[in-house]
């Protein structure tokens, strides 16, 4: 079994998106709602080309932001901090 490995893809002040090797799953949560998702398999390559082209053209934080913003209402897991 290949052991998971974190990626930290993306970090503002607003949301982070971090990536799971290890289980081709990808986490997004917005921090200040305090709310996240889990995306794996087919969604979370999808999910992980999208924002790969938009890295591509080194966007600014507001821009890869509003991007992400647009996955608002799939952010329905309450986020703990422990």
């Amino acid at each position: 079994m290949e052991p998971t490995v974190m990626n930290v893809l993306y970090n503002s002040p607003t949301y982070v998106v971090v990536e799971y090797s290890g289980q081709e799953g990808i986490e997004l949560v917005d921090k200040a709602a305090g709310r996240g998702a889990y995306f794996e398999g087919l969604i979370a390559r999808k999910f992980r080309s999208h924002i790969q082209h938009i890295f591509d053209e080194s966007p600014t934080v507001d821009c890869v932001d509003a991007f992400l913003g647009h996955y608002d209402a799939l952010l329905t897991t309450a986020v703990v901090y422990h």
